[in-house]
């Protein structure tokens, strides 16, 4: 097959046909980092160069452009002057942007900033400035069978539901991040197939079970960690197929039943002795070293399921084959260096929310298209370089129509250009992020000051001290909070609380309060933002390191980092499944 980027191809050649495995020095942060045979393979395969950042610090960049944090402002609609509407992008951000229903009308169209593309001048300088023209969406948005779901981020197929992000195939799910086929619950965080359940993270098929961590198909539970097929257990870690278990104390059905009516969760000061009784109990529990299927095979990672041939992958499910230092994934393939992708993604490289997509490089929020390069919020496109904002659109060039033979001719002359210029096959450059550092998914894994984030050139947003219009609401303290659910009232939906750590006011709507009062749970005393990051906070980093087993004492890979590794015991798998499973 005759290459259509000739010129390009010779000199991409020319680099991968020296390429050996061996270290290079990360031009971020100085450190040394191993290129891989399987790296190379990979580079060959894509068509791309090898990096000149380290995994960690390309994965740094990547979480620096996903704003997954639940921040809303309100900011002017370009398509309606003078109209201020709900929006992830601050009052202050220099970014344009239409109302999400005009966005995805055919009212406008990307075509509309169509520019030329300049060979003399550097491609990110160009896209930048470009960049700033093009209108954005207020959030980032699917809109695809998306229904009653204010405030929701990065959403697919999402019936009533309230401040989540990341998620799809849920109904009734509130204040919960990446969560799949879900329903009637809240405070998720990376669970599936979950149900009448209450802050649960990376857990699997569960029912009414609340507080529980790396759990899989439990029933009506409380305080879990790692445990399978549980029912009736509370307090436990590491069990597997038990029933009417307290504190992993074996009981009878009728000594459960009772030590459990006999504890009212649904009043906060029982909840929180409990749950420091618990944290207590599980300090001491063994840990294994990192959470994975027995379905997959030949994989390095953490939390990954029905998986094949993925190495440093982290939070995957559902088929994924031949995947490299990527996280948050499903049903990919053949793919490196992504965040927040599939299903259905292929042979793609350094991409931010990708979807249903084959063969994207160096993009984000794509959805349904063939063949992109450093494109930003594109769906239903084919064969489009640099563009932002297109929809059903093909051989386009910042926004530009070409001919099919123009479009090839100029993609191969402002690829090699940027090949030589060190520019081809880098992701966007930090700086250049839709949102400041401080509102993206870096902060939770890469957490940084203000004054670090400012030295690296990149961008960091202040929230004004002002205060809230609460003209029709009534402040309350925590501490005139009534402690029993029993005892709260439905005005306490005219009422905002004060968060008892961060000093912000929180509203509590109605179809929380009904979850709280059905579930025997207490009204939150912190912000809705606030225990977001706190359980962001309960989950290992998606990173490994290499440790000792405590069991064995043979060498480990572990997603607990090294200051963890000390106060922990910490098993192997081979000798965690000998002792639980």
């Amino acid at each position: 097959m005759l290459s259509k980027t000739s010129q390009f191809d010779k000199a991409l050649d020319e680099i991968l046909s020296n390429l050996k495995p061996g270290q290079k020095t990360c031009q971020q942060c100085d450190r040394f980092f191993d290129i891989f045979q399987e790296d190379i393979e990979f580079y060959k395969k894509l068509r791309v160069p090898p990096p000149f950042l380290c995994p960690d610090c390309r994965k740094q960049r990547r979480f620096g452009f996903y704003n997954n944090i639940l921040k809303f402002y309100k900011k002017s609609c370009l398509a309606h002057p003078g109209e201020k509407i709900i929006s992830t992008f601050s009052p202050e951000s220099p970014y344009k942007i239409f109302d999400l229903d005009y966005w995805w009308s055919d009212k406008w169209g990307g075509d509309d900033y169509a520019r030329d593309y300049y060979l003399n001048k550097s491609f990110f300088e160009q896209f930048k400035d470009f960049n700033f023209s093009v209108p954005h969406q207020a959030m980032l948005h699917y809109q695809k069978g998306v229904v009653d779901s204010p405030y929701t981020i990065d959403v697919i197929y999402a019936k009533n539901c309230y401040l989540i992000g990341v998620t799809g195939w849920t109904e009734n799910l509130h204040y919960s991040y990446w969560v799949v086929h879900s329903k009637d619950s809240m405070e998720l965080l990376t669970t599936s197939d979950c149900e009448n359940s209450y802050e649960c993270i990376n857990s699997l098929k569960c029912y009414k079970c609340f507080f529980c961590q790396n759990c899989r198909e439990c029933v009506d539970s409380y305080f879990l960690f790692d445990c399978r097929n549980c029912v009736n257990c509370f307090g436990c870690a590491n069990i597997r197929h038990k029933s009417y278990c307290f504190f992993n104390e074996q009981l009878s059905k009728e000594e459960y039943q009772k030590r459990i009516q006999e504890i009212n969760l649904g009043n906060r000061d029982i909840l929180e002795e409990y749950k420091d009784k618990f944290e207590k109990f599980f300090i001491n529990s063994i840990r294994r070293n990192v959470t994975v299927d027995r379905k997959n095979i030949n994989c390095l990672g953490d939390n990954l399921m029905q998986s094949k041939n993925c190495y440093q992958a982290f939070r995957a499910k559902d088929g994924n084959e031949n995947v490299r230092y990527s996280t948050d994934f499903l049903n990919v393939k053949d793919s490196m260096d992504v965040l927040i992708a599939g299903p259905n993604l292929s042979l793609s490289y350094e991409v931010v929310s990708v979807f249903g997509s084959n063969d994207i490089k160096f993009s984000y929020a794509v959805r349904d298209s063939l063949n992109l390069g450093y494109c930003l919020e594109c769906f239903n496109c084919q064969d489009c370089f640099g563009c932002v904002g297109l929809h059903n659109k093909k051989h386009h060039i910042f926004n530009k129509l070409y001919s099919e033979e123009d479009y090839w001719n100029k993609l191969d002359e402002i690829k090699t250009k940027m090949l030589g210029d060190g520019e081809y096959g880098e992701f966007f450059p930090l700086s250049m992020s839709l949102h400041p550092y401080n509102n993206t998914y870096a902060i939770v894994e890469f957490p940084l000051t203000k004054e670090q984030v400012l030295a690296n050139g990149w961008q960091w947003y202040d929230e004004p001290k002002i205060a809230p219009d609460l003209k029709k609401l009534e402040l309350i303290e925590i501490k005139d909070v009534p402690r029993d659910i029993r005892e709260i009232k439905d005005d306490i939906l005219n009422k905002a609380i004060v968060c008892e750590i961060t000093g912000k006011p929180f509203r509590i709507i109605k179809s929380e309060l009904d979850f709280y009062r059905e579930h025997n749970l207490p009204i939150p005393t912190k912000h809705p933002f606030k225990r977001m990051m706190e359980r962001f906070q309960k989950r290992n980093p998606s990173k490994l390191w290499k440790a000792i087993c405590d069991k064995c004492g043979r060498e480990m890979f572990t997603s607990y980092p090294p200051e963890k590794q000390k106060e922990l015991k910490i098993y192997c798998e081979k000798c965690y499944l000998k002792e639980f499973v």
